[in-house]
């Protein structure tokens, strides 16, 4: 498991963030070339992991498929993400699915029940979007995105509103360090001139776009 920090910044760019963390201890530089990220979050008929998050219940379960690049296409290798939170501790699962025709008829509830024996309760509520930059420190053991450009569409059944998304101007800094990292970490958090936040993109987009 590991810790995620985040940071939802509405007065500076990704640009700016991102040569701040250049400079703070660690020296982040690029790892990855950027790329579009889409995750479809589920949720019960109650809304349980939106109402589990907001009430800062510590140990919680959230469902999301994700897949890169496109949004409306046919998705080849969609993944599904079970997101285990232990208090301030993250991890993850992963499911390989047969691949989604988001331009077409599609039944995620169905699929979920089929190829993850996840119950008929969990419906898709939220479609997020978002560029994401990755940075890791020089020595590759801590690191960050920053991602921009965030859009929500909300769904009917089991479609997204294309037509319609909620655009929000927020960058969101995640910063993300294995356990045997922590005692540096002061040295680095200190250093971000940023309000650390509980942030979570499902309730974001949850908020705005429902």
């Amino acid at each position: 498991m590991r810790y995620e920090r985040k940071y939802r910044i509405e007065q500076a760019t990704a640009r700016e963030v991102r040569e701040v963390l250049r400079v703070v201890p660690g020296s982040f530089h690029q790892a990855y070339p950027n790329r579009w990220v889409n995750s479809i979050y589920f949720d019960g008929p109650g809304f349980e992991a939106m109402r589990e998050n907001l009430g800062g219940i510590s140990n919680r379960i959230k469902y999301r498929i994700r897949w890169y690049g496109e949004v409306r296409q046919h998705i080849q290798k969609p993944v599904l993400e079970k997101k285990i939170k232990s208090n301030q501790l993250g991890t993850k699962e992963h499911v390989s699915l047969s691949p989604i025709d988001l331009t077409g008829p599609f039944d995620l509830s169905r699929l979920l029940r089929l190829e993850a024996n996840i119950g008929p309760e969990l419906q898709p509520v939220i479609l997020v979007r978002y560029n994401r930059t990755y940075l890791e420190s020089m020595d590759r053991q801590v690191r960050a995105t920053i991602d921009e450009d965030l859009q929500y569409f909300a769904f009917i059944g089991q479609r997204p509103i294309w037509h319609s998304p909620v655009v929000d101007p927020a960058v969101i800094l995640e910063v993300k360090y294995g356990q045997d990292q922590e005692a540096r970490m002061d040295e680095i958090l200190q250093a971000i001139p940023f309000r650390l936040t509980k942030n979570s993109k499902f309730v974001s987009g949850m908020g705005s776009a429902w």
